[in-house]
């Protein structure tokens, strides 16, 4: 096991003194060449200026004759790019789905400060990237990203997902007192999709090509869409009952296409194989979850494979949802009870690390009821339905994504994070669910550390169309750089706890170790 510290005390970088012109070394430390899997030699160095990485002495190719104004020394540190959540719901707070009246008033009365704690904690564990998978209502996330982006806060860069859908389907639900109800408690107010300011974007049932293509473009250039999402499930959200339309075949591969020519990705929320064939046939970039209504054939793995299509998991959705209730079929599953015991031991910890002390309380007291089988929100409304639904997930879900990971497809990093209990800076907890459900015995490894390193940083830039300026450290690329301790090859739990230090944008903003600046220049 690697040496790795907690550093709870996150210490920001309020004034750095490079300026933008400035040339700043890092040495005494290992850079990780993610795409290899290892590491540079050891003469290998990085020289950052203003937001870049301008050069990599001792690359073939690069400038060795480089006179820093500043030398950062990082004391035998690891340094790997900036992490990714490619799927999260940054502005849902709710610490329970299980809510009663008075959780919800806390939800809501300290949703603000939740939030620029979730913000903060990416930035803690060392991620520089996020991206909002989808709210009914963008005002609240375009406030954040405002925050963030005025400094009123510290938080990563924030892509938005706009939903681009028919009427009645998962993600624009026909509006039923329980739909309402289940808003309310989500901290969502219902707003009419023709707002400039909805998250959800609505072409005709029987739509042709041009009104799809259109509905696409407004997503984009009315909401400002930096992916487009389909809402893909049968079943509805509030009692999974299967009354939800989907799109046709036609309209997805219009959608898909339009969203490739004005270069956004597009993906795909799915939970069943029927869904995963027509993502892939119609061209999506992603697909976010994993199905687990029935078993994936070979053919569909190398259907997926050849669309170089990726996968974003979510494993942390089997932590939040998969619970032996009564009547579920899948509560003698081994993965169920491996889940189970992973969650007993690590519940609490993950809700005092990533909750703020107003809202704990009701994280654990949803533990406690969930684990005790007391499954009605508000008192009155029967959740085990949801959680019986969800339940697939541990087998063949699970077994789905092991296929898809044996095989070489293209696997991202995102946890849901509007789930609770997870939030967004919760890359950790999914690079270790990544771990329990593939690294099922000690002396059989099949995800290694220089995988969940991969799928944290370049796979996830790639997902994310950011790979050209994130995701690797390269000359040429945004210099976001998280300083670690220990050795995320050797040990994947070091990926996503807490960082040493943090560069963004070529700026030292956490500094937990009191690195210093020396003058790199002699007098």
């Amino acid at each position: 096991m690697a040496d790795k510290r907690d550093y709870p005390e996150v210490h920001f970088v309020e004034e750095y003194e490079p300026g933008d012109d400035a040339c700043v070394e890092l040495k005494n430390c290992r850079f990780l060449d993610v795409v290899n899997g290892c590491y540079f030699l050891p003469q290998v160095g990085v020289i950052v200026q203003g937001k870049k990485i301008k050069a990599m002495p001792g690359l073939p190719g690069e400038p060795r004759n480089i006179t820093p104004d500043f030398i950062v020394d990082l004391k035998g540190k690891t340094v790997l790019p900036g992490l990714f959540n490619t799927h999260c719901h940054a502005i849902l707070t709710t610490p329970s789905l299980l809510f009663d009246m008075h959780a919800s008033k806390l939800s809501r009365k300290y949703r603000e400060k939740q939030m620029a704690k979730s913000m903060a904690e990416c930035l803690a564990h060392g991620i520089t990237n996020i991206r909002d998978a989808w709210g009914d209502d963008l005002r609240p996330s375009r406030a954040l990203r405002d925050r963030i982006f005025r400094k009123e806060i510290w938080g990563p860069r924030i892509l938005q997902a706009v939903v681009v859908t028919q009427p009645g389907g998962y993600m624009s639900p026909k509006v039923t007192p329980m739909v309402r109800l289940l808003y309310y408690a989500l901290g969502m107010p219902i707003v009419d999709h023709e707002k400039d300011y909805s998250g959800v974007v609505v072409f005709p049932m029987d739509a042709n090509e041009r009104q799809v293509r259109d509905a696409v473009d407004r997503a984009i250039d009315e909401r400002g869409a930096d992916l487009i999402k389909i809402g893909e499930q049968r079943e509805n959200l509030s009692n999974f009952k299967p009354d939800a339309t989907i799109m046709t075949l036609e309209q997805m591969e219009a959608l898909t296409d339009q969203a490739w020519r004005r270069n956004v990705k597009a993906t795909m929320h799915h939970t069943s194989v029927e869904s995963f064939r027509r993502g892939v046939k119609s061209g999506v970039s992603s697909l976010a979850h994993i199905p687990a209504n029935a078993r994936l054939t070979q053919a569909d793995v190398e259907a997926f494979k050849s669309a170089g299509c990726i996968v974003e998991p979510t494993l942390s959705v089997a932590y939040d949802l998969c619970w032996k209730v009564r009547g579920n079929p899948y509560n003698d599953h081994p993965d169920m009870d491996r889940v189970t015991e992973f969650r007993d031991k690590t519940w609490a910890a993950l809700a005092n690390e990533y909750w703020i002390p107003e809202l704990r309380d009701s994280v654990m007291k949803a533990f406690r009821q969930i684990s005790t089988g007391k499954l009605k929100a508000m008192g009155i409304i029967d959740t085990s339905v949801m959680y019986k639904y969800y339940s697939s997930m541990i087998s063949d879900g699970v077994e789905n994504f092991r296929m898809l990971f044996e095989q070489g497809a293209l696997i991202a990093c995102g946890n849901d994070g509007g789930i609770p209990m997870c939030t967004p800076a919760m890359i950790g907890h999914e690079i270790n669910m990544f771990d329990l459900i593939m690294n099922k015995e000690p002396d059989d490894i099949r995800f290694s550390g220089a995988d969940a390193v991969r799928i944290a940083t370049i796979n996830s830039a790639y997902a994310m169309g950011l790979e050209k300026e994130f995701g690797s450290i390269e000359t040429g690329k945004t210099a976001d750089l998280a300083i670690v301790d220990g050795d995320p090859l050797e040990d994947l739990h070091v990926l996503g706890s807490r960082v040493a230090a943090l560069f963004m944008d070529g700026r030292l903003i956490i500094n937990n170790c009191g690195f210093q600046l020396e003058s790199g220049r002699k007098v």
